[in-house]
């Protein structure tokens, strides 16, 4: 029929871009190479699945009334499809809305979805194959014809051989899907024994993660202030330290938590160097010379934020923010300016980037 072709082959169009886009924000290089362009990518995965989550709703009832004299196949097929439908479509609900709802339903979202998407791959690549190459699985007649059902299956009594069928193709399904989900590179958690949940995912905003090997890192102070200060790497460890046990917040869904962090209150800083803070507003600079993001200054002074430079007892990773990071406890991940470079205050507020690439909120507060 040709509505059915046509609704086909747009579904198949939006399922192959949401699946890609999904993919490519999942993978830390994809999602890099997209931010150094421009592209919003994470907009543009949304917009997607809206249209995917409309056209299925609306052509659900008629595509289920078509299969009704159709082989079994194709009813799985169906349903099949329709169960990671709503698998996808309720977790990422309860991603796009995680600012209202508690970490751990957050975070099981982020996880479903994710799971989701790496099992229902192999399914997909049969699919393609299938189509292009007329490859065709070797599925008894009575799953891909319109024949009745033999008396062992009518009986629920599975041979042998159906049996290890039916287990083998899960089992080659599962392997697949999981084994491409867990070859992918991700920041492993300490293996030291602490209570941390979930693991980060690690987003920049360039390929070239800045490099300090011989701790030659400096961070400079300026702007409105009485004076202009730098600070070394060995500078900030002669100073008191504070240590932090808090849970990490992504503005996309997902969080770390228990997460343990040393580091120098700012306000410590200041006081030791004596140095005025006489601007309203600061922006804080990254080592990368792209990402920046700015603050009101007593968001940074008066509500405690750190320079983080430790993890579970740890050295920060390069990817982390070696050799130190800005963290404000009270505010999304992207406030958390990485390999942090320079504190310049002002009398006039930025826009940082996430809030001219993405649109995030100045202030970021959980």
């Amino acid at each position: 029929m040709k509505w059915l072709r046509i609704i086909h082959l747009i579904h198949g169009v939006l399922f192959s871009v949401m699946l890609l886009t999904g993919l490519f924000l999942f993978m830390s290089g994809t999602r890099t190479w997209f931010n150094q362009i421009g592209f919003p990518l994470v907009q543009f995965h949304l917009v997607i699945a809206c249209g995917y989550l409309l056209l299925t709703v609306a052509s659900l009832a008629r595509v289920k009334r078509y299969l009704l004299k159709k082989p079994r196949i194709k009813k799985f097929n169906f349903y099949f499809n329709t169960i990671f439908f709503f698998t996808w479509s309720i977790s990422g609900i309860l991603m796009y809305f995680q600012a209202s709802l508690p970490a751990e339903i957050r975070n099981g979202a982020v996880v479903v979805h994710d799971w989701a998407t790496f099992l229902f791959l192999p399914w997909v690549g049969a699919h393609i194959i299938g189509h292009l190459f007329k490859v065709h699985l070797p599925w008894p007649s009575w799953w891909k014809k319109q024949v009745p059902l033999p008396p062992s299956i009518q009986e629920n009594q599975l041979e042998r051989r159906d049996f290890l069928k039916l287990f083998g193709f899960t089992f080659v399904f599962l392997l697949i899907g999981g084994g491409v989900k867990w070859i992918t590179p991700i920041l492993s958690v300490a293996n030291s024994e602490t209570k941390r949940r979930g693991y980060f995912r690690i987003y920049n905003v360039t390929n070239e993660i800045p490099s300090y090997p011989n701790n030659d890192w400096v961070l400079k102070i300026d702007g409105l202030t009485n004076k202009e200060v730098e600070v070394s790497y060995y500078d900030l460890l002669r100073l008191p330290s504070t240590t932090i046990i808090d849970d990490f917040h992504c503005v996309t869904g997902w969080s770390v938590t228990n997460v343990e962090m040393k580091g120098v209150l700012l306000k410590d800083l200041l006081k030791a160097y004596e140095i005025e803070v006489n601007g309203e507003f600061v922006t804080a600079y990254s080592g990368d010379e792209t990402y920046f993001d700015s603050f009101v200054s007593k968001q940074l002074i008066e509500e405690e934020s750190y320079l983080v430079y430790e993890m579970d007892g740890q050295p920060l990773k390069s990817v982390q923010g070696y050799p130190c990071r800005l963290y404000q406890p009270n505010m999304y991940g992207y406030k958390s300016v990485k390999w942090l470079v320079r504190i310049h205050v002002k009398d006039s507020r930025e826009i940082g980037y996430w809030q001219q690439s993405g649109g995030y909120d100045l202030d970021g507060y959980l």
